[in-house]
């Protein structure tokens, strides 16, 4: 069925940043709210995690991917590492979640995505790796 009133669906158009402040990510004045975007970063990289337990057979391949992707984060700038999410999600042919869509044509928003999402990840891995060790 065709949409009867199209609207945009870009998260580059001049709807996003309204999307993002209905979301609770933004204030009032369009600016990325910290505290709300570490919580948002860690539910879905929690989210990821699993996904990623699920797409692969062996924790060995999931430790390779992890090690390669957290490696490659660190030298990369915001704009790279939150690509460096996106491509992850490609390799399992995952969507991108929505919400995580409308943060990408943002910037600030996306560094801080990338940020917490790859920081939650590495305390993940690293917590299955003391698990593993017990």
């Amino acid at each position: 069925m065709q949409d009867l009133y199209p609207r945009p669906r870009s998260p580059f158009d001049d709807s996003a940043l309204e999307r993002l402040r209905r979301m609770g990510l933004a204030d009032a004045d369009g600016r990325a709210a910290p505290d709300v975007m570490i919580i948002f970063a860690r539910i879905f990289a929690g989210q990821f995690y699993d996904d990623l337990c699920d797409y692969y057979q062996d924790y060995a391949d999931i430790r390779e991917l992890l090690t390669q992707m957290l490696d490659a984060a660190e030298t990369a700038e915001p704009k790279q590492r939150f690509l460096l999410v996106c491509l992850q999600y490609d390799g399992m042919f995952r969507d991108l979640p929505d919400p995580v869509w409308w943060v990408s044509g943002q910037p600030e928003f996306a560094g801080l995505f990338a940020d917490g999402f790859l920081a939650h990840l590495k305390t993940l891995d690293e917590k299955s790796k003391e698990d593993a060790t017990k």
